[in-house]
């Protein structure tokens, strides 16, 4: 079993050296562990600390454009991990990032740029309380919940990034919502979230997965072990993920 391709990488268009490798040194990398596919996707524009400049999209995809031509055994995509902005679904996916990106990641971030004061609020403080007063931990999980199924609605969201991880959702209703617009659902190699039994409740529909790396140095692209693990422990037929071999 071996990974073909990871979908999750940071590079050096990242705001304040967030990625710490260049666009040719990721695709060099990922031709050297033999991937076939790999995917460039920093934050959206609407992360302050670490997002991708809307003015830079355009000459990123020219880089990835140059990189095809040079690198023509591996599959090169643009895209980006956008942000959810809003209670009510709204993201940083705008005609811009559309217009040059070939794939489309989202998910909540904390250094975002939230629609209005009071998104900031429940998102970055409600879920902070939620996390030692139990009744405020399940009133924030159904809104984040709704929210990231309006997203889901909203925008074609290729794939939603660690699920669960930073604030709560219910697996269930995501894993729902995934179903019915096509959405993947992210199995982050770098973080907690989807987890084993997170991943058995979302099994329950039919949803696909991929296990990406949220690599943000060369060294660390393709990297699948834990996210296979996870996947393993809860009993996942194997082949419902995207990026397995």
């Amino acid at each position: 079993m071996r990974t073909t391709a990871d979908y999750h990488v940071h590079s050096t268009y990242s705001r304040r050296n967030h990625g710490k490798s260049t666009i040719e040194e990721i695709v060099q990398k990922a031709v050297e562990i033999g991937l076939e596919e790999i995917a460039v996707t920093d934050h959206g524009p609407k992360h302050y600390l670490f997002g991708i400049r809307e003015n830079k999209i355009k000459e990123a995809k020219e880089k990835i454009i140059e990189m095809r031509k040079k690198y023509p055994q591996i599959k090169i995509l643009l895209g980006v991990e956008a942000n959810i902005l809003d209670y009510e679904g709204n993201t940083d996916i705008t005609d811009e990032v559309l217009k040059y990106c070939d794939i489309i990641l989202c998910g909540y971030h904390i250094g975002a740029l939230f629609s209005s004061p009071r998104d900031a609020w429940n998102f970055t403080i409600m879920n902070k309380i939620g996390r030692k007063n139990k009744k405020v931990f399940e009133e924030m999980k159904a809104k984040n919940t709704a929210a990231v199924v309006k997203a889901m609605h909203k925008y074609k969201i290729n794939i939603w990034t660690h699920p669960g991880d930073k604030i709560p959702l219910d697996t269930d209703l995501v894993a729902k919502a995934a179903e019915k617009t096509g959405t993947i659902l992210e199995i982050n190699n770098s973080h907690s979230h989807l987890n084993a039994e997170e991943i058995k409740v979302a099994s329950k529909y039919d949803v696909k997965f991929a296990i990406n790396s949220d690599a943000h140095i060369k060294d660390n692209i393709g990297s699948y072990e834990k996210g296979l693990r996870a996947a393993m422990d809860a009993g996942l037929d194997l082949s419902r993920i995207i990026n397995l071999k």
